[in-house]
């Protein structure tokens, strides 16, 4: 019902010996914050306590100098942070799909998307993801050989099988693929093929392959996403911060640029394969 949390503060020099010496007594997790550094436990941190003040004083000793030092030791009621968490996750709704979690109700107007936010990346709430189920609202049609390149939590692969679209995925990321095919499992639908690495694995062409990653991986990966995208086909593009606008126009000026968009620093491309 309660932790123990220990906060103290010393001169922004010192944190990184500090944080070193708290994970070489098994302390698991250090937050920094408000100029000093957090220790959380359920249990006592009398220890931990004595050990900081002891290491100060060496120092001081050692440097002949006094150390500026606040600390402060409480015990505080613990919450249901799972619920609390929960609390400040909001659905989203773009275009005609409705992105919500499976502690929240369906949008009966809607294409509902169930994603529960997790480690992997995708919720609809990021500029880019939200760039991304916009564009393939628009390019998607069914029946057409859709990869998702970097699936993340799955949420552009399951737009996709959404639009009638086949649909294979791909992700460096072992927890991405878990995630991937948990929440289509939680969608009712199937994917075509996944599988964990990238898209040098592909062996098929596709009508529509849609890559929300950053801009040193598109760069990384453009001769690939190029030669895998039939022609006639479109190349969506995303997670793009403003500054390698010039590059990936450069690496990707073979194909036509359909349409472009921009929210806030991230921005995302449209290209299409010329018949």
């Amino acid at each position: 019902m309660s932790y123990n949390e220990f906060f103290f503060k010393l001169d922004e020099q010192y944190h990184a010996l500090f944080i070193d010496f708290l994970f070489e007594l098994g302390v698991e997790a250090v937050e920094e914050k408000d100029g000093g550094l957090f220790v959380r436990s359920a249990n006592s941190l009398d220890d931990i306590v004595w050990a900081i003040n002891s290491l100060k004083e060496r120092l001081e000793q050692q440097s002949k100098n006094p150390i500026s030092f606040y600390s402060h030791l409480e015990k505080k009621p613990n919450k249901d942070w799972i619920s609390e968490y929960q609390k400040g996750v909001s659905p989203v709704k773009i275009g005609k799909f409705y992105i919500h979690s499976s502690w929240q109700k369906e949008d009966l107007n809607s294409i509902n998307v169930q994603i529960d936010p997790a480690l992997a990346f995708g919720s609809g709430h990021h500029e880019s993801t939200n760039s991304c189920v916009k564009f393939l609202q628009k390019y998607a049609k069914k029946g057409q050989n859709a990869l998702d390149v970097g699936c993340g939590s799955g949420i552009l692969s399951i737009v996709l099988a959404k639009l009638g679209c086949r649909v294979e995925a791909c992700d460096t990321d072992e927890i991405a693929i878990e995630s991937s095919l948990k929440n289509a499992k939680l969608n009712q639908i199937s994917l075509a093929k996944i599988w964990q690495g990238s898209i040098s694995k592909a062996k098929s062409l596709y009508d529509i392959i849609v890559a929300n990653l950053t801009g040193d991986l598109l760069l990384i990966l453009a001769k690939d996403l190029k030669e895998r995208l039939a022609k006639g086909g479109f190349l969506i593009l995303a997670g793009i911060l403003d500054k390698y606008e010039a590059p990936i126009k450069n690496a990707f000026k073979e194909l036509k640029v359909k349409e472009q968009a921009k929210t806030n620093e991230w921005l995302s491309f449209v290209y299409q394969k010329e018949e």
